[in-house]
Order: C-alpha cells, then sequence, then structure tokens
C-alpha cells in the first residue's frame, strides 16, 4: 500500500488558481442545498449552480454541500456565485491537502480530512469548507455523503444546529471530521494488541508485515493529525466576525478533542516502535535458541565421533597392546555403554548449569 504522503499537485509551471479534474474524481458532481431557520428546513438537489445565486441575501442558514470533484466547471461557478477565491478552489480539487485555514475577506476557508477505518488500514477522505455571512459551502469526493450524520442533527427542531448560524454549523462539520479519527485509531489499537500477542508467542513474516501496515497507518494519521489540531487552534483562538465567542467555546472543545486523537497516534507510534523492537529480539533468541541446540548435539557427537574413529582402525588384534578391545567377546556392547554414558553424562551437566 503507497504511503499516500504527496499531495495531488498542479503540473509544474501551471497559472495559480487553474481548476483541474481531481484525480480519479469523473462525471457530474452533485449538488445538495440545505435552508433552514429554527422552524423551517428545506433540502433539494439543485441541477444547475447559476440557482443557488442570491442565497447569501435570503433568510435563515443555507449549506451547499458538493459531493464530487471531476466537474471544474461547476465547482467554478459555484465560486462565482459566492465569491470563492480562485487560489482556495484550487485547493479543493486537489486530494490530499494539508489540513489548514486561510481567510478570505469575508470568507473563512478550511480544508481537513475524515479518517475512516478501512480492511486492514485507515482511509483518508478530504472535505473542504467554506463559510461565509449566510451560508456553508463544503466539498467532498464523490461515493458515500460523508456529512450525513449533520444533516440527520439537522431535522431535529429544537437543535442547537438548528437554532443558530452557520458559524455553528461550520463548526458541526469540524467536529464531524476531528471525532472520525477515534474509530480509526481504536481500529488501530485493536490490530496492536492482536499483533503484540502474536508476536510473543510466534514471531513471523507475517506479523512483520501486518506491524508495517500499522506503521504505514500511523505515519498517515500524524499527517492528518498535526496539522488538523493547528487549524482548531486557529479558529478558537482568532477572532472573527462570522464565529462568535459561543462558536469558538465549542471549538476549543473540538480543539481538546483534537489534541486527544493526536496524543493517543503517538502513543499507537511508540507501541508499534515497541512491538518492531520485541519482534527483532524474538528472532534474536530464536536464533540464539536454535545455535544453542545446535552447539549442544555437535559438542554431544564430539567424544562419541572421537571413539568411533578410534575403533574404526584397522589395526592387527593379534598383539596384546593392538587393540584388545576388538577381541572381546562383549566388545561391541562396551563401546555403545562408553558412548551412551559419555552422552548421558555431558548432558545431564549442561542441564546442570541452565544450558537446556
Amino acid at each position: 500500500m503507497p504511503l499516500d504522503l504527496l499531495k495531488d499537485y498542479q503540473i509544474p509551471g501551471t497559472s495559480p488558481g487553474t481548476l483541474t479534474a481531481a484525480e480519479g474524481e469523473s462525471g457530474p458532481a452533485r449538488i445538495f442545498l440545505t435552508s433552514y431557520t429554527p422552524g423551517r428546513l428545506e433540502t433539494r438537489e439543485v441541477a444547475d449552480a447559476e440557482a443557488l445565486r442570491g442565497l447569501a441575501a435570503g433568510e435563515g442558514v443555507h449549506w451547499v454541500q458538493v459531493i464530487g470533484l471531476g466537474d471544474v466547471s461547476t465547482i467554478g461557478r459555484i465560486g462565482d456565485v459566492f465569491g470563492l477565491h480562485p487560489l482556495a478552489l484550487e485547493d479543493v480539487v486537489h486530494l490530499g491537502q494539508r489540513p489548514k485555514v486561510e481567510d478570505y475577506e469575508n470568507v473563512v476557508f478550511a480544508t481537513c480530512q475524515i479518517l475512516e477505518a478501512e480492511t486492514g488500514s485507515v482511509g483518508k477522505f478530504q472535505v473542504s469548507l467554506f463559510l461565509g455571512p449566510g451560508f456553508v459551502v463544503t466539498f467532498q469526493e464523490s461515493g458515500e455523503d460523508r456529512l450525513a450524520p449533520i444533516r440527520s442533527r439537522l431535522e431535529v427542531p429544537q437543535g442547537r444546529l438548528r437554532n443558530r448560524g452557520p458559524g455553528y454549523l461550520a463548526y458541526a462539520i469540524l467536529d464531524r471530521v476531528v471525532d472520525s479519527a477515534f474509530p480509526a485509531l481504536e481500529s488501530i489499537g485493536e490490530r496492536l494488541e492482536d499483533l503484540d500477542d502474536r508476536i510473543l508467542e510466534r514471531p513471523d513474516r507475517e506479523s512483520m508485515e501486518r506491524l508495517q501496515e500499522i506503521r504505514k497507518d500511523l505515519l498517515r494519521l500524524r499527517q492528518v493529525l498535526w496539522p488538523q489540531r493547528e487549524v482548531l487552534a486557529r479558529l478558537a483562538r482568532d477572532e472573527h466576525d462570522l464565529l462568535g465567542n459561543d462558536t469558538r467555546l465549542y471549538l476549543r472543545d473540538c480543539h481538546d478533542h483534537a489534541v486527544q486523537a493526536l496524543e493517543v497516534s503517538e502513543n499507537y507510534r511508540e507501541m508499534a516502535s515497541g512491538l518492531l523492537d520485541i519482534y527483532l529480539s524474538s528472532l534474536s533468541n530464536r536464533l540464539g535458541d536454535v545455535m544453542r541446540v545446535l552447539t549442544i548435539i555437535s559438542t554431544v557427537f564430539i567424544p562419541l565421533g572421537f571413539l568411533a574413529g578410534v575403533y574404526g582402525m584397522n589395526f592387527d588384534t593379534g598383539g596384546g597392546w593392538n587393540m584388545p578391545e576388538l577381541g572381546w567377546k562383549y566388545g561391541y556392547l562396551a563401546f555403545w555403554a562408553c558412548c551412551i554414558a559419555a552422552a548421558s553424562g555431558m548432558l545431564y551437566l549442561f542441564r546442570r548449569k541452565g544450558w537446556l
């Protein structure tokens, strides 16, 4: 699995603000408009971006949700309708962006990454957000609507989301993004726990491969969580007309969640490094055990080989000093008795010394 640490980028020499379809994205973009006040909620799909013109001047809060980054013409028209900066729109269509926040006159732009636990890995999905007077515009990749929980919360008339302004909606979206890290971290924690038991019991090549996959996931999380914490810190700290004091209070809580997720991620990185050391130590111990057994076997057979070599010499047995044992009636049994006694004695000695 590639590390995916380098974001999608423009061809060198391309004019700043040029919009190109995001990598892997194609087809038309889907535009959903959600307009609400404390007493009214309306959600509909919009076919033409020009139908959104004039929304910011209307009553209530308007959330424009764009799913799909392959239709750059539609993205450009939405930018014209809401006065979004071309450089910010360029960041929207380039996936893998480092989470950041920028202030463009009357619009706050933020891009961040939703983390999701997939089969054997962790995926990240970019969400870009524009906050302006009376409106919020979000862009996300095609496929599943990863901001659907926010829509569900808007259906509750007594909820805070329905009774507050666009700044609180932007906070709710960012809170959804930050909290997505915890299920992903929980998945990594379970994988680390299983791998810990496996490495202690039976370290093998598969364990090393699984450990490397976890380390790649943690590196990917670090790439997201560090700058995402900075984004929340800046939004909670800086004063802006679009973010009131009450909203910044909630953003500070969201920043605490980002810090907590980052700390858990760093702890898991330490655990993964520790497991790598344990794996290498286990391999070294196994190699030492194998070498000890082979050494003992070799040591035991050295005197046996000596005895077999001596009595395998073809000397004349007629003389009194020319191996009289070869003429004994029980010479063969005596040879084996000596061999067994020598081997048993050495094994007993090795055990007494703790070598076995």
